[in-house]
């Protein structure tokens, strides 16, 4: 029996000796939304957007303008000389609604492009962090995804990280300043 008990106390004290894993969470959704580099991304391409709409706007009233003057213009023809002289229209409108689209997909993959970009910045300031700061882990969570069902308060670092990670990114942004501002 005292072999049991010293056995016991031995692992006990072997087990007490273990260092403690330090670990933690974050809100993912949080985060990434309230990240200054994503936000900056989002007005950017909102920017973009909006002189997208302004251009296409002019162009249907261009478009509108020159197919009512065509209109005229084909009012005492035949309807095969109509189709002649409208045929270049149509073809240069064409080309203009492709080029249109083209753009504006062409967007749409550089916004996606960027947004991803700033979700591996995230991902690799949490790495850094954890690694700084001594943890083991830090899981994610979110409303969308529960990887985390129940997290003690003190150890939700979603604010922590969130304001070292925009402190980290106002510090870029104003190094790139400072850079071009040189030249």
């Amino acid at each position: 029996m005292k072999k049991i008990i010293l056995a016991l106390v031995i692992i006990i004290a072997f087990a007490s000796c273990t260092p403690q894993q330090k670990s933690g969470f974050v809100n993912n959704s949080e985060l990434i939304n309230e990240y200054q580099g994503k936000i900056a991304i989002e007005d950017k391409f909102k920017l973009i957007d909006q002189a997208s709409k302004k251009k296409s706007d002019s162009l249907s009233q261009v478009y509108q303008m020159e197919a009512m003057g065509l209109q005229q213009k084909l009012g005492g023809m035949s309807e095969q000389e109509q189709q002649v002289a409208a045929q270049p229209f149509q073809q240069k409108w064409q080309l203009i609604e492709q080029q249109v689209k083209s753009d504006q997909q062409k967007v749409q993959k550089d916004f996606q492009t960027e947004i991803d970009s700033s979700i591996v910045e995230v991902v690799d300031f949490i790495n850094s962090y954890a690694k700084t700061n001594g943890y083991s882990y830090i899981f994610g969570t979110s409303d969308v995804s529960r990887s985390v069902m129940y997290g003690e308060e003190n150890n939700d670092l979603t604010e922590t990280i969130l304001e070292a990670l925009n402190a980290a990114y106002k510090e870029k942004k104003a190094k790139m300043v400072e850079k071009y501002t040189k030249k």
